[in-house]
């Protein structure tokens, strides 16, 4: 797995590292709003529903990401997961915990660039873009931001 497209082996190692608190842009929310979606409803009512608050090691605990299923450590929104999550373990300093994939990508510029954008985490968009919870949000209430990124709006 020497290239940046090598998928994993497929182990959960680095579910360990899904915290809550992660900051997302405007377009990676809606994107995930649309993932939710697309899923079905009851399935997606689970996964946010679990125990977040989990013992890391011994008895350090602490609070794992909202879209982290506790019980199979795999991710509701995997295909429409946020940069840092697409990043991590194929990045210098976000390498891969069980050491699969050989992290020798630098994103500095990337995430300095990312960076620039307005960051908010999932819940703080909710509140933004009208959507007080989760029922609004799986059925389809239709608050979301127009984020167009058609090609009239390209420089």
């Amino acid at each position: 797995m020497n290239d940046w497209n090598a998928p994993c082996d497929g182990c959960i190692t680095c579910a360990l590292r899904c915290t809550a608190g992660i900051k997302i842009s405007e377009f990676e929310y809606t994107r995930i709003v649309e993932e939710l979606r697309s899923q079905e409803a009851s399935a997606v009512r689970k996964v946010l529903a679990q125990e977040k608050h989990l013992i890391w090691f011994e008895e350090i605990r602490y609070e794992a990401c909202l879209f982290l299923n506790t019980e199979t450590r795999l991710c509701l929104i995997y295909p429409a997961r946020p940069l840092i999550c697409r990043l991590f373990g194929r990045v210098k300093h976000l390498p891969c915990p069980a050491g699969w994939v050989p992290a020798d990508f630098d994103a500095r510029d990337i995430l300095q660039a990312y960076a620039a954008q307005p960051l908010k985490t999932f819940q703080e968009w909710m509140g933004i873009t009208g959507v007080f919870n989760f029922d609004d949000l799986l059925g389809g209430k239709d608050v979301l931001p127009c984020y167009d990124i058609s090609e009239e709006m390209a420089p």
